[in-house]
């Protein structure tokens, strides 16, 4: 350790790659930050999608597979 307590020198390799490492896994966490809303959107229609698919085939007396 340096002796204000940073692990890198600024200008090490080590140094660049946390930085990089660090911005990969924020921009990572943004992604999939984003994705939540369809991801749940996606959720909510397929419920409705099967619940509509269980009043149909009960209306009709067929059981699933």
């Amino acid at each position: 350790m340096l002796k204000n307590g940073s692990k890198f020198k600024k200008y090490s390799p080590e140094f660049k790659l946390s930085v990089i490492v660090e911005e990969d896994l924020i921009a990572e966490n943004q992604r999939l930050k984003e994705e939540i809303p369809y991801l749940q959107a996606e959720m909510e229609y397929l419920k409705k999608l099967d619940a509509l698919v269980r009043a149909e085939e009960q209306k009709n007396g067929k059981k699933r597979k």
